[in-house]
């Protein structure tokens, strides 16, 4: 017992809080059992999952503390084992969402958008679309899956390994937070309820690379080329914007561990967060929503990682 103990020690606060969001989906999806098909795929590699990152992660670490050789796979999936769990998850929110058909809330979001500024933001902008303009900004929108990983790639790469750590907590945690997002307040964005989602391609098209890149991101998202029903399979994943929420993640990071590329990730950011009411993926109230995550976010791992008590034991703060 005290072995498993030592090594549940050596966990830091991204692995905590990962291993807590895999326990709870686990539990979600064995209690919804009848309604979601093939739970027990899902179930199954959830446990053996938890299994092989406690082996991978613990193994890791002890042998980082007493200045053992490590195999490079096992340094690998030490820190970048984040990008299989976060698209493990990201599916399975999704299955739990379909499986319950639950009401969409876009009419509620609409509404306040409309209180807000009078008129739909993503439809007043149509006005001004242009092929180079939707060009420019489809690529910079889905440019947006490789800044979590080439911003954690420049760690790494410097062998930065404690702010890896710290960063990739706020990662998680962000990421985690935004999926709980989606339970409450499943919406499927304007690009279906503004716009015929059919028509998108004639109605913003690109010049080289828009409809290429927009297939690959609706792919993703659940939704194959021609899809005869596409609302009905789609992502409920509008509110809050994640992408909002994580580029404003990385911004802060890069500020606070004072990185260069903050004077990339900044403008990156600001031309990202257009696109993504301009290109219809979300509503204004989606953007803010991921502003006030990223907030909490940020509020709430510092404060973990800054607490001295029993908490702040577990929870190592490694500077």
């Amino acid at each position: 017992m005290k072995k498993i103990i030592d090594k549940f020690r050596c966990f830091d606060a991204a692995d905590l809080t990962n291993q807590i969001f895999l326990i709870t989906l686990s539990i979600i999806i064995a209690c919804n059992y009848s309604k979601i098909e093939n739970w027990y795929f899902y179930l199954g590699l959830n446990i053996i999952l938890n299994f092989i990152l406690f082996y991978f992660i613990s193994r890791y670490e002890q042998k980082s503390i007493y200045g053992k050789s490590i195999s490079k796979i096992s340094k690998f999936i030490r820190f970048w084992y984040i990008i299989f769990v976060i698209v493990l998850f990201f599916k399975e929110i999704y299955l739990i969402m379909i499986s319950h058909s639950p009401a969409f809330y876009d009419d509620f979001l609409i509404k306040i958008d409309y209180r807000i500024f009078g008129i739909q933001p993503a439809q007043y902008l149509y006005q001004y679309n242009s092929k180079l303009l939707t060009e420019i900004l489809q690529i910079t929108y889905s440019l947006f899956y490789l800044m979590p990983v080439i911003f954690g790639l420049d760690l790494y790469l410097r062998k930065r390994f404690d702010e890896f750590k710290y960063s990739l907590f706020v990662i998680f945690f962000g990421f985690y937070l935004s999926f709980f997002g989606y339970l409450v307040l499943p919406a499927i964005g304007p690009r279906f309820t503004l716009f015929n989602f059919q028509n998108l391609n004639s109605d913003l098209p690109g010049l080289f690379f828009t409809n290429v890149l927009r297939d690959l991101i609706n792919l993703g998202e659940s939704i194959p080329k021609d899809a005869l029903n596409p609302v009905a399979i789609a992502q409920r994943d509008a509110f809050p914007s994640g992408h909002t929420e994580l580029i404003l993640l990385i911004v802060y990071l890069s500020h606070k561990l004072k990185f260069k590329s903050f004077y990339f990730y900044l403008p990156y950011a600001i031309l990202m967060i257009f696109s993504t009411i301009y290109l219809r993926y979300h509503y204004f109230i989606d953007i803010l929503g991921g502003f006030v995550f990223a907030v909490i976010t940020i509020l709430i791992t510092n404060w973990i990682y800054n607490r001295k008590s029993v908490i702040g034991s577990v929870f190592r703060k490694r500077e």
